[in-house]
């Protein structure tokens, strides 16, 4: 395929900028870059008319079940919290979790986004999700999530609440778990396609070591990825440094590599950040939805410092965040420059589109990388209205992209060189028929999620009760 006459955007060792070129893509990938190039026999051919060419924006950490759920929250401390969003998860059928995870794409794609990493807490579920991602072209890694020891088991103090359990354990046991990854493993990944699957593993400290090494051997045996959360909250900071290092766990059982990405990363240690660094492990940070729980601010510099990479990703929706990756990169930057009286150090518009861009091709471990627009490239490119920036002058399209886009106009995308969304409309769904559907559920999720959330509210208090004893602790940590 040709497309000609786009407005590209370009990068040097330091800069974005946007170029004049034609883009000519071949069995998936990026062939050629030129202007005036010209069209093959059998060559299908698009004239952009000037409009803006972007390589596919990344969500690097998401929860698709969350986009059905959203709203259902005003937003509380992360442990007091989540047990609102697995109670909520809980009650969700098969078909609601189809029905998020459509929504979720249709939203992702019409704000620029051709790739996710979906982290995905239900296993019976995970199926589903995986042929929804297959069916409409869109790129995602699928972890499903890898944990047997719950929150009230491992947070620090809770045992004076909770008495810690006994009998039999509510997870699957880790052969369970690696029968169900070596089943996942055989349908759904496919370097060459557009679904990957990774070892999701919930959180270090959420898994004993007998499924971390079990984890460990999945990720060796069938070349995986690996993606986790780490050290989102004080509380579980706090609770690291009464038990074990999480990074350290991980490190143990061969889990920190370059195939590594971690999410949130606000609470740890120096010396667990040079562990992250001399492994060559990426840093997920979730500004939006941190900030929307209060778990802390993610030590930036820090991590530049030593040379770890950085990406981006929304979280769950019921988090107070959206799919828009470039409104979360401005959140980012903004929160950065305010943590850093420095501004010769401030990120710059290139190192900060490249977390929601480049960064993310290693992590999602698909045999093209992509973020770029080069030769050799995925073709995952995303055509914007070229009045979507006022062009007054071209060097001021950058920091426009970036700091003043409140919504992209998006005409067309393309992942793996084929149109999924052309001339505004999504191609292979229907988001009429998914909001209608919605709408006639919402007498029968409105039930259930109330139940829900009635029975959450209990679950919670002791939670409640040991988060409030604990504040003074916390405290420190700011300090």
């Amino acid at each position: 395929m040709l497309l000609r006459n786009g407005y590209v955007l370009q990068t040097d060792e330091n800069n974005i900028y946007f170029e004049r070129l034609d883009i000519r893509t071949k069995n998936g990938e990026i062939v050629e870059l030129g202007t005036r190039l010209n069209q093959d026999q059998k060559e299908d051919m698009v004239d952009l008319d000037g409009d803006l060419v972007l390589p596919g924006m990344v969500n690097s950490h998401y929860h698709s079940y969350t986009n059905i759920i959203r709203g259902t929250s005003f937003g509380e401390p992360l442990e007091l919290w989540s047990n609102d969003t697995v109670a909520l998860g809980g009650v969700l059928s098969e078909r609601d979790m189809e029905l998020s995870a459509s929504l979720g794409i249709i939203e992702m794609l019409k704000a620029g986004v051709t790739a996710c990493v979906d982290h995905i807490p239900h296993l019976g579920k995970a199926s589903p999700i995986a042929e929804i991602y297959r069916a409409t072209g869109f790129k995602a890694g699928l972890a499903p999530m890898l944990h047997n020891i719950k929150d009230s088991d491992l947070l620090y103090s809770m045992d004076r609440e909770v008495q810690k359990s006994s009998g039999p354990s509510p997870f699957p046991s880790t052969d369970e778990y690696v029968k169900f990854y070596k089943d996942y493993i055989s349908e759904f990944n496919n370097p060459d396609g557009n679904t990957r699957v990774m070892v999701g593993i919930n959180s270090p400290q959420r898994a004993d070591d007998e499924l971390l090494e079990a984890s460990s051997q999945l990720s060796g045996d069938y070349d995986l990825p690996v993606h986790s959360h780490l050290l989102e909250s004080r509380w579980q900071r706090l609770s690291a440094d009464h038990a074990s290092s999480p990074v350290e766990r991980m490190d143990r059982h061969g889990l920190l590599t370059h195939k590594t990405s971690l999410a949130h990363c606000v609470w740890l240690t120096a010396s667990e950040v040079d562990l992250l660094a001399k492994r060559g492990a990426t840093a997920i940070t979730n500004p939006t939805s941190n900030h929307f729980l209060g778990s802390g601010i993610f030590p930036a510099r820090q991590f530049l410092e030593k040379g770890i990479p950085i990406t981006l990703g929304s979280d769950g929706v019921n988090c107070g965040t959206n799919h828009n990756m470039l409104e979360i990169l401005r959140f980012f930057l903004l929160i950065e420059r305010n943590s850093n009286p420095d501004h010769d150090s401030w990120i710059g518009l290139k190192k900060g589109y490249e977390m929601i861009t480049k960064n993310a091709s290693p992590i999602l471990g698909f045999s093209r990388p992509a973020g770029e627009i080069r030769v050799n490239r995925s073709a995952d490119l995303v055509v914007v209205d070229r009045t979507n920036l006022l062009d007054i002058l071209d060097s001021s399209l950058p920091a426009q992209l970036i700091f003043n886009t409140s919504q992209l106009d998006v005409k067309h995308v393309l992942i793996n060189g084929r149109f999924v969304m052309q001339n505004r409309n999504i191609l292979g769904m229907s988001e009429v028929d998914i909001r209608r559907e919605l709408a006639e559920r919402k007498r029968e999720l409105e039930g259930s999620m109330k139940e829900a959330l009635e029975k959450a509210s209990r679950d919670k208090e002791p939670f409640q009760r040991t988060f409030r004893s604990l504040k003074e602790k916390f405290n420190c940590y700011d300090k």
